[in-house]
């Protein structure tokens, strides 16, 4: 009786103990604070928490899936040289290098675009062309070849007129497509009529031909901005006539026209209205064996001499003084490994 009485006792004291601990007081109003806080938190903001996961979820797939699209682009444009509008268009946005010049950067659109209007003109001209079989195959390498040594060269013009501070305007650009239209065997055909058939033939929008003849005039404007030796050579030249050394002479001594030692310059009949760079329209205005200052050409420096006039037409020599300075510097930069090319095309195709 009295060991049951003492177990009561005990109970009743720790009934006690665990009562007087779970009390308030001033000393824990800080600690129950602080529990109650921390176990409402988890009802309160469970949104916030599953939003951060979403958050870090989106951000990972993302990540994921942008590692992806660059490894796929870099497979189709690199290593398969997918070709297509898709990539093509691709390029166009993305400023994606093919190779490099002399640590110019190459645009891969501008590869692209010459290879894809080369390939469309093949299409138009040869209806049969597929590029499954072998001759295809081999003309579509020969292409490739074609188009990343013109996008090289582009891409060193652009590097040695930002150099020299040369600019081709948007005139520059109409200039040139007029005068190209104006002699064109249709002279009444209009600038849409004309986009029209460079659309057809070349597969080009009216930008992208823009763009093409703007770095053909870039080209020619840095090849005699470079070409010092050239001047100096035409200069020479015009020099001698002037000393009294026969235009044969001279033409032997100076013109790099490969057959000026058969022809020894000497052109032939043609019509006075000849587009030749502008050489007959000059030698039109002589008198026979007179000879006409340095005339600047499209590729070069020239020096006319009428020779015959009948009619309609004449018949003129001339010395021909060529651009190669621009050509060798680039030979020397790719022999020096200073052109890198990130797509393997065949060197002779």
């Amino acid at each position: 009786m009295v060991k049951r009485l003492v177990k009561k006792i005990k109970k009743t004291d720790e009934k006690g103990e665990k009562l007087a601990k779970s009390r308030i007081t001033n000393e824990t109003v800080a600690e129950h604070r602080e529990q109650i806080l921390a176990g409402g938190r988890k009802f309160k903001y469970p949104i916030q928490y599953e939003r951060h996961r979403l958050l870090i979820n989106s951000i990972l797939v993302f990540l994921v899936a942008l590692l992806l699209a660059v490894v796929v682009l870099w497979w189709q444009l690199y290593l398969a040289q997918n070709t297509s509008n898709f990539f093509y268009r691709t390029t166009q946005l993305l400023p994606l290098p093919v190779a490099s010049v002399d640590k110019q950067p190459v645009p891969f659109n501008d590869y692209l675009m010459e290879y894809r209007s080369s390939i469309h003109w093949l299409q138009q001209k040869s209806r049969g062309f597929s590029t499954n079989s072998q001759d295809s195959q081999r003309q579509s390498e020969h292409f490739k070849r074609q188009s990343l040594n013109k996008a090289i060269e582009n891409a060193y013009a652009q590097k040695l007129a930002d150099q020299y501070n040369i600019q081709v305007s948007d005139s520059d650009v109409d200039k040139f497509i007029d005068q190209t239209i104006k002699n064109s065997s249709s002279r009444n055909l209009s600038r849409e009529s004309y986009e029209t058939v460079l659309s057809d033939s070349y597969g080009v929008s009216p930008d992208e031909y823009r763009s093409i003849v703007r770095y053909a005039i870039l080209k020619q404007k840095v090849s005699f901005e470079v070409d010092r030796a050239a001047k100096k050579k035409a200069d020479a030249a015009l020099a001698q006539l002037a000393a009294g050394k026969t235009f044969d002479e001279v033409v032997a001594q100076y013109s790099d026209d490969p057959l000026a030692s058969v022809t020894k310059g000497d052109v032939g009949f043609v019509d006075k209205t000849n587009q030749d760079q502008g050489l007959a329209a000059a030698a039109s205005k002589l008198q026979l064996n007179q000879t006409t200052a340095v005339i600047k050409g499209t590729d070069g420096y020239y020096i006319v001499k009428l020779l015959e006039t009948k009619g309609e037409q004449i018949r003129y020599a001339r010395i021909k003084i060529s651009l190669n300075e621009f050509n060798d510097s680039l030979k020397q930069l790719k022999k020096a490994g200073k052109v890198n090319e990130y797509i393997k095309v065949e060197q002779n195709a």
